[in-house]
Parts: structure tokens; C-alpha cells; sequence
């Protein structure tokens, strides 16, 4: 009869972690009919996503950036660095929870060095349509953002911290594991459907170096294999839990 309960245990655990592994995509997200887009990416760092539809006709992008908020009251954000590929000399969406914890609100910030980020009501780029939404435990920042005429690809930046300073609305360090170094990439955003392409970490403080980054493909299906992966390991750990605990008996 145990061996019995040991194996129903596992069937659930299976059920249960196939269930996460196919809600935590972006093509199982959805928004309102005036919030559409056409191309959805899982971003393989800080389990964030990226929902985006390009318009060549006045050279804008639309975006819907999600991530988790690592603390109640932590931040998210999203950059476009117009000249480079890090995080110096981006130029942020960044989004709080304030009100108690209710109520999104979106900053922009230019990022002109690790020790200078400041608030900032321009931008080199025009934008617009700016907005944040509080859902499930993510932050979502909405913008459309003007892309140089021709363009295919921009090099975007995504992030998340702990707090933001009350006083001068200026937020924390985020951490410096290998998720929040690598969380940077080249966007491709033209008709083709476009992609995601990470980008090796910079140095981080100290002069320490992280791991080399493995090139991820512009197909739309990269970050949900790499969930996919990361939900089977969690199966397979499971069920060898479950078969010693069933032979233990």
C-alpha cells in the first residue's frame, strides 16, 4: 500500500511540473485586445519575457516586458543602450510598486556609469505609450519606443533589485549573480520574426570575470526549452526521490 502512495505521490509531482513548465512561457501570456503583439520571446535570464510587434511604416517598437519582482517592494526594468551592449550608457523603463503595493508607476532613467543612475524625463529616443501593470506577482512594463529608420535589431538590457531609495526614488544594486550579469541581449526585430541573441557579461565589480555565454538562435522557441530543460531536471530529481522511497519499503 505505501509503494501504492509512493507512485500516485510521483504521478502528481509529474503532472504538476509539466503544468509549470507549459504555463511559464510567454505564448501562454496574454493581454488586452489594444495591448497585442505579434512576437514573444522567454529570455533565458531572470525569468523575465518580452512580448513585441514592430511597425516599419514610422519605425517604432512595441513592447511588453515581464519579470518577477525579487522582493515585495523591488524593481524591474528594461533598457534600450543605443551605443553599446551593456548596461553604461542605457537608458531605462523602471518599474515600482508604490501605494502600499498596489499601484505600478514607471521611472526612466539614464545609466551613465555603475555608480551614477539618475532619473531622467528624456531620453535620446522618442517613446510613448508608457504604462506598468502589477500581475501574479510580475511587474509589466508597456512602452513604444522609436527605433532609427531601417533599423532590424537594438541592444536591450533587463533587470531586477531589491528596493528603491523613498527619498530620491533612486533604486538599489540589483545582485551581481550570473543571471543578473548575463540578463543583456541583441533584439532582432525585423519582419523576419526576429529574436533574442544573448550577449557575454561584462566584468563584474572587483575586476571577476563570469562564464562565457552560449549563443542562443533568434527562433522564438530558445527560452522555452531552456524553461522546458530546467522543469525536466526538477522531474527527473523527483522521481528518483520517489522510486528510492518506494524501494525503501
Amino acid at each position: 500500500m505505501a509503494s501504492f502512495s509512493h507512485f500516485f505521490l510521483f504521478l502528481t509531482l509529474i503532472s504538476s511540473s509539466l503544468s509549470l513548465s507549459h504555463s511559464l512561457t510567454c505564448s501562454s501570456q496574454s493581454f488586452p485586445a489594444n495591448r497585442s503583439f505579434t512576437n514573444c520571446q522567454d529570455l533565458p535570464y531572470l525569468n523575465a519575457f518580452l512580448h513585441w510587434t514592430y511597425d516599419p511604416q514610422n519605425s517604432s517598437l512595441s513592447i511588453a516586458f515581464l519579470a518577477p519582482l525579487p522582493r515585495p517592494l523591488g524593481w524591474v526594468a528594461w533598457a534600450v543602450n543605443p551605443t553599446a551592449t551593456g548596461m553604461i550608457g542605457s537608458e531605462a523603463f523602471l518599474a515600482t510598486l508604490s501605494d502600499g503595493g498596489h499601484i505600478a508607476s514607471i521611472t526612466t532613467f539614464n545609466v551613465t556609469s555603475y555608480s551614477s543612475v539618475l532619473p531622467s524625463l528624456s531620453l535620446s529616443f522618442p517613446f510613448w505609450d508608457v504604462a506598468a501593470e502589477s500581475t501574479n506577482g510580475h511587474l509589466c512594463i508597456f512602452v513604444t519606443v522609436k527605433v532609427p529608420a531601417k533599423a532590424k535589431s537594438l541592444n536591450q538590457v533587463w533587470q531586477v533589485g531589491p528596493s528603491v531609495d523613498s527619498g530620491s526614488g533612486i533604486p538599489t544594486a540589483h545582485e551581481f549573480k550570473a543571471d543578473n550579469l548575463n540578463a543583456r541581449s541583441v533584439l532582432v526585430f525585423d519582419e523576419s520574426g526576429g529574436g533574442v541573441t544573448p550577449i557575454p557579461a561584462p566584468r563584474a565589480h572587483g575586476g571577476a570575470s563570469s562564464a562565457p555565454v552560449p549563443t542562443v538562435g533568434g527562433d522564438d522557441k530558445a527560452g522555452v526549452a531552456g524553461i522546458r530543460w530546467r522543469n525536466l531536471g526538477l522531474v527527473v530529481s523527483w522521481f528518483v526521490f520517489v522510486v528510492c522511497g518506494i524501494f525503501g519499503f
